[in-house]
């Protein structure tokens, strides 16, 4: 008879680590003495800025799961895609056999871990549960594994994941489009689909949670990066690691063969303003992101290139056609970039946060003016003020501007 070795209930995965994984660009307001200045000097001195990222010396890639243990025991990677067919069934009980090399204790580590074996051999599928229980008894060559998970989703809401996935790739995606072009799609979808936050049905953890509450947490933004890249035929990978000392999740993917970092996370600026992107953390190289994300390089393809570094200083940007409207992370003054030429320009010196653009216009909250409601002509320049108020949020849907103001009112006007 097999002797019974061990019994653990595990709550495990990247999911609850995940659930606090850092949030796009967080906002810093630095108070001033309202008695000794306007209501518009404390407004420009109280500028909107991205927070500056710094990895701290708490984590290294050796506390995360490296791939090499693959490489050194292929019975471990059976093991993991055989569990892995399982979960992608919902089973919720079931055995598996290992019949490697690993010794129990080093055993045990990997079963405690589960969720990062899975992520590399199906990572959408990883993220089902949330939790799960082990028993192991010992076989004449090697352990018999039985499993028991509760998961956080099943097969009737990833059927609707599907669809979703694949009319995305219907509506948007098409046989011109470039890599470039479909990745930035991608990450400009995601970011204006979801608010972040840990609050919803799964804690933010899933796809379905994300697409029908619109609310996540990094590793719902990456995995659903994951699919829609895949869908639109752009080789991806998902990454996790840590950052500013939590785990955290985002996407490697393809352009023209060369590989690039992609966290919608981060380029998602803030909860509060759902309609705001920003493209700090859009094609970066290992280099750049490697100043505040720590992950185990020797899993992943190198990100070397430098190519779109030029995205780089956009936040609070607005598309339209070829054109991207942004205001610069380095300077805080408005610019436009037109991807067809490559030529950017500089359209005002005002600090333009909340940008929405229509026809020649942009409508925007001016920070160098007390946030008031202002349009900025795209050809020259000048600026007319059309609220004397702060606003926030703008976004234009079939010829009406939306927007906030600071009491949490709602408006609108017809353009």
């Amino acid at each position: 008879m097999n002797k019974k070795i061990a019994a653990l209930l595990v709550l495990c995965c990247m999911i609850p680590f995940l659930t606090a994984c850092s949030k796009a660009i967080d906002l810093l307001l630095e108070e001033e003495d309202v008695t000794t200045t306007t209501l518009a000097e404390d407004t420009e001195n109280d500028m909107k800025k991205p927070e500056s990222k710094a990895l701290s010396a708490s984590f290294s890639p050796n506390d995360l799961f490296s791939t090499s243990l693959f490489k050194d025991d292929p019975a471990l990677l059976q093991f993991t895609k055989r569990v892995e067919k399982q979960v992608a069934k919902f089973e919720q009980h079931f055995e598996v056999p290992y019949t490697g090399k690993l010794n129990f204790e080093d055993f045990e580590v990997q079963l405690n871990d589960l969720n990062s074996l899975l992520s590399f051999v199906n990572p959408y599928t990883a993220g089902y549960f949330l939790t799960y229980e082990w028993t192991a008894w010992e076989t004449d060559d090697g352990y018999l594994v039985e499993l028991s998970i509760d998961y956080l989703t099943d097969a009737k809401k990833e059927q609707k994941v599907d669809q979703y996935v694949e009319a995305f790739a219907d509506q948007y995606i098409t046989t011109d489009m470039t890599d470039f072009e479909r990745a930035k799609i991608i990450n400009d979808t995601v970011v204006q689909l979801a608010t972040y936050t840990e609050q919803g049905s799964t804690e933010g953890q899933t796809v379905f949670e994300l697409i029908d509450e619109e609310t996540s947490v990094c590793q719902a933004y990456a995995l659903l990066a994951y699919r829609l890249l895949l869908a639109s035929d752009v080789e991806a990978k998902y990454v996790y690691g840590y950052s500013e000392d939590q785990l955290h999740a985002w996407n490697l993917v393809s352009i023209d063969g060369n590989w690039y970092h992609l966290d919608t996370t981060w380029n998602d600026v803030d909860s509060a303003e759902p309609y705001a992107i920003s493209y700090e953390y859009f094609l970066v190289s290992d280099e750049k992101l490697s100043q505040d994300h720590l992950w185990v390089k020797e899993n992943y393809f190198t990100a070397t290139n430098n190519n779109y570094d030029f995205m780089h200083d956009m936040w609070y940007a607005n598309t339209v056609d070829d054109v991207i409207y942004y205001n610069s992370i380095n300077d805080n003054m408005v610019y436009s970039y037109n991807l067809a030429t490559n030529e950017n320009n500089q359209i005002t010196e005002t600090a333009c946060y909340y940008l929405a653009t229509y026809d020649d216009s942009i409508y925007c909250s001016d920070y160098d003016n007390a946030g008031y409601l202002t349009k900025i002509n795209v050809q020259d320049g000048s600026e007319e003020v059309l609220l004397e108020d702060e606003v926030l949020n703008l976004y234009i849907e079939e010829d009406i501007l939306y927007y906030e103001t600071i009491d949490g009112a709602q408006h609108q006007e017809n353009l």
